[in-house]
Formats: C-alpha cells, sequence, structure tokens
C-alpha cells in the first residue's frame, strides 16, 4: 500500500480516537445534568448524542482493521460488532419512545414543561465545545491527509454543533417562556438531527451485517482490469465492499505452483498498485494467492 495511505489512515485513526473520546465525555456529561434537572430536551440531545457516539466508535474500528494492511480485514469481527452496535442504538431509541410517549400523556397534555430552568444548557453548552474540538481536529487532519472519511466526520460533527446550539437555545427559550408548545418545538427540531445520524449509522451498520456492501460495478472494473494486466495469473474473484465512506477490497490471485516466493510478493505488490490505482477511495486491499493444481484425470475405464 502506498506509504502516504498508510500514513494517512493512521492519522485518520488518531483523529477518530479523538472523537470518540470527545463523543463519549459530552455524552457522560449530559447523562449527569440529565439526572440532576431533567428535560426532555436534554434527553432528545442525549439519545442525537448517543447515536453519534456509535457512529463515531463503528468510524474508528473500521480505519483500525484498514490500517493492518499487512492483515486481512476481519469481515467476521466487523460484522459482530456492527450487531452490538445496532443492539445499543435500538436499546437508547426504546428508552427514549418510552420517555417521550411518557412526557407527550402527562406533561405536554397537561400544558406543563419539563425544562424548568436554564440550566441543563450550560450541559448543552459544553457539549457544543468538544463537538467543535472534534471539528477543528477532523479539519485539521482532512487538509493533511485529504481521507475522505475525515472529511465526513467533520461535516458531520459541524451539523452536531448545530444541533448543539439549537438544544441549547431551546431550553434557554423555554425556561424563560415556560412554553409547553415551544419545548415539543424544540424537541421535534432535534429529532431531525436524530433521524440523520440515525439514518446515516443503521445504512452502514445494515449493510455490514448483510453482506449488501458490495459495490458490484466497482468489484466488476477492477476485476476486468487485473485480468488485462495480469498475466500469467488467474484472477479469481474481486469483491469491492463499501464501509462509510472508503473502500476494502478483496482479490482472489491462482499463481502455477511452481511460482517462487519473491514472484508472489511481486504479483500482490502489482495487484495492490492497480486496484489502488483505481479510486482514492480504496484505503485497504486484500490480495489472498493460492497455487493453482490441475485437475486430476479420470482414470478411463477398462
Amino acid at each position: 500500500m502506498n506509504a502516504d495511505v498508510v500514513s494517512g489512515l493512521k492519522g485518520a485513526y488518531r483523529g477518530f480516537t479523538f472523537s470518540v473520546l470527545f463523543s463519549v465525555t459530552g455524552l457522560v456529561l449530559e447523562l449527569v445534568v440529565f439526572a440532576v434537572w431533567g428535560s426532555i430536551i436534554l434527553l432528545t440531545d442525549i439519545v442525537h448524542w448517543a447515536v453519534d457516539t456509535v457512529f463515531e466508535v463503528f468510524a474508528l474500528v473500521a480505519v483500525y482493521y484498514a490500517i493492518r494492511v499487512r492483515k486481512s480485514f476481519p469481515w467476521g469481527v466487523l460484522v459482530l460488532e456492527s450487531a452490538v452496535m445496532l443492539l445499543s442504538i435500538t436499546i437508547a431509541l426504546g428508552i427514549y419512545v418510552v420517555s417521550f410517549a411518557n412526557y407527550l400523556v402527562i406533561e405536554y397534555s397537561a400544558s406543563s414543561i419539563t425544562t424548568v430552568n436554564s440550566l441543563p444548557a450550560v450541559g448543552t453548552a459544553i457539549g457544543g465545545v468538544f463537538t467543535l474540538l472534534a471539528f477543528l481536529v477532523q479539519k485539521r487532519n482532512y487538509e493533511r491527509y485529504g481521507l475522505e472519511v475525515l472529511k465526513v466526520d467533520y461535516v458531520h460533527a459541524l451539523l452536531d454543533l448545530v444541533a448543539s446550539a439549537v438544544s441549547t437555545l431551546g431550553i434557554a427559550v423555554v425556561a424563560y417562556t415556560h412554553s409547553a408548545n415551544l419545548e415539543i418545538l424544540f424537541v421535534f427540531i432535534l429529532m431531525m438531527f436524530i433521524v440523520h445520524s440515525l439514518v446515516e449509522v443503521l445504512k452502514d451498520v445494515a449493510k455490514t451485517v448483510t453482506g449488501a456492501n458490495v459495490d458490484h460495478g466497482l468489484s466488476m472494473k477492477l476485476y476486468k482490469k487485473l485480468v488485462e494486466e495480469c498475466h500469467d495469473v488467474v484472477v479469481n474473484d474481486v469483491a469491492a465492499r463499501k464501509i462509510g465512506s472508503f473502500y476494502v477490497v478483496e482479490a482472489k490471485i491462482g499463481v502455477k505452483p511452481s511460482t517462487r516466493i519473491s514472484t508472489v510478493h511481486r504479483i500482490r505488490k502489482k495487484v495492490v498498485k492497480i486496484i489502488q490505482a483505481e479510486s482514492q477511495l480504496i484505503y485497504h486491499v486484500d490480495v489472498k494467492i493460492y497455487p493453482l493444481f490441475p485437475k486430476s484425470r479420470k482414470k478411463a475405464k477398462h
């Protein structure tokens, strides 16, 4: 793999590590504030934090595996972790749906509010600071390494910064006006951010779990390119799988049993170079080389 790509992946991994730390810290902070002061607006923002934390963890794990360029990409492990993340999101949303239904039946139906003071805004404001730090770190990393996965993350952080501002403003406005209608309005606005994050996470996780993340068009294109440029080998199969904003490609190449080990290494390097030249979004390439044994002939019956 190109040294610049490897360096970029390592930089992306460090960046996502900071993003995860910022996200987890913000989530814990808001949970503490919610336990003390409550507010359905704050609870909605917490759910948004939870979904985004899952998104960050998923990206961190995927980039970590992509860094291991000399090892096969462990799809089985990633599928298991994706299933766990999917279960975590389901539990978080289940708890929120019950809480929101309870809010509608008790507080909103009685025209009362849960945001009785502006103190919860302190939690959302500090959370916004963590989001801003994540945005600055990932934007700087993107400018340095140019990897698309970093751009996706810092753009997402920018949207989260807007959501944090909406939460802070909503808590302050409702605490000042004591309006139940304004409270539920801000809750619905924040729900749109949850839906946006949820769609991103579920799309990647569901495709990974079901195996639907294979890009058949790119796979076929790479297959034809390898057949055209690689001689004296058999291109058995090429599969390009997309994770978030980048691709992991697996190529199965057959060679003659008499092929030297040094030649096998040259074939591997050539295959990796051909595949990565096709797209800057291909960050990891697995080349599996196996010997081609002639089929045994059936003995003629006498």
